[in-house]
């Protein structure tokens, strides 16, 4: 792959990867509950669902959403369940209370991803601008992930350091179940806009 066309998968990958969604969310949350050290699986498990997706797309899955509406719908099921739940966790649980309650682990970050909606569209985005058909796929898929990956590391940490500010920071209980609560409303609110804008509902 040529190097101008890694400089547009890098910068395509820094607005997507670092933009506000459901993973950078609950990343910062968990952040902002646990700190960044206890954050780390976590954040490793969301990287690794994010792997996950580009295998995913890259082997057509969204060419079954597109042929089987079923699946489509089971999918959306699934992924507003998920989303919610969390988003109901970060709204509801106790601030300042890390180590009394569950932290989320390596398994819980990586269905973030396969059940986000904006994940999809992200890579079934970059695979369709960047892999140029002539040339030798495989080669080009994983130096796309790759890209992703490394700026997921990068990106996604910085959300949960945020996270961890907040949970160094902030000693008000009332402020840090504002804060939790407006994370749980913007993960909301970024997954019907992905579902809404996405060929999922096509």
């Amino acid at each position: 792959m040529p190097i101008e066309t890694i400089a547009l998968v890098f910068f395509f990958a820094v607005s997507m990867v670092g933009s506000p969604g459901p993973a950078n969310m609950a990343l910062m949350a968990s952040g902002a509950r646990f700190g960044y050290r206890k954050s780390v699986p976590f954040l490793f498990g969301t990287l690794s669902g994010f792997i996950l997706v580009g295998i995913g797309v890259a082997v057509g899955v969204g060419t079954l959403f597109a042929n089987f509406p079923t699946l489509k719908t089971t999918f959306l099921v699934l992924s507003a369940g998920y989303i919610l739940y969390l988003a109901y966790k970060i709204a509801f649980q106790k601030p300042k209370s890390g180590e009394t309650l569950e932290q989320p682990g390596y398994f819980a970050g990586c269905l973030i991803h396969p059940l986000n909606p904006k994940a999809w569209v992200m890579m079934i985005a970059a695979l369709s601008q960047f892999v140029d058909p002539g040339k030798a796929q495989i080669i080009q898929l994983v130096t796309i992930q790759i890209v992703f990956s490394l700026t997921g590391v990068v990106l996604n940490s910085l959300w949960v350091f945020a996270g961890a500010l907040v949970h160094k920071h902030v000693k008000s209980e009332k402020l840090m179940s504002r804060i939790n609560q407006s994370l749980a409303v913007l993960m909301i609110i970024v997954v019907a806009l992905a579902v809404f804008r996405s060929g999922i509902l096509d």
